[in-house]
């Protein structure tokens, strides 16, 4: 094991990665990506930082990403923000 790996305290359960995919997989299809594009890595992992800020409603989340998408905020500019 490598000791440079920073490890969160609450680690994503198998239900939370089936909760972020489902939203993931949707807003796939809504917006027409490819999973392997850059706008789908940053999505999956503005999903993932909303999740562990604790937001876990399904619902919220794809609100969450949602609005970012139509108010012209760049899910990598709102992830930014957040820092």
């Amino acid at each position: 094991m490598h000791s440079d790996i920073n490890f969160r305290a609450n680690p994503i359960s198998p239900y939370d990665l089936d909760v972020i995919d489902s939203v993931f997989q949707a807003e796939l299809r809504k917006r027409k990506l490819s999973r392997c594009s850059e706008e789908a890595e940053r999505l999956a992992a503005r999903l993932i930082s909303l999740y562990q800020a604790g937001l876990r409603d399904a619902h919220e989340l794809m609100a969450s990403v949602a609005d970012a998408k139509t108010t012209g905020i760049s899910i990598s500019t709102a992830a930014q923000q957040e820092k």
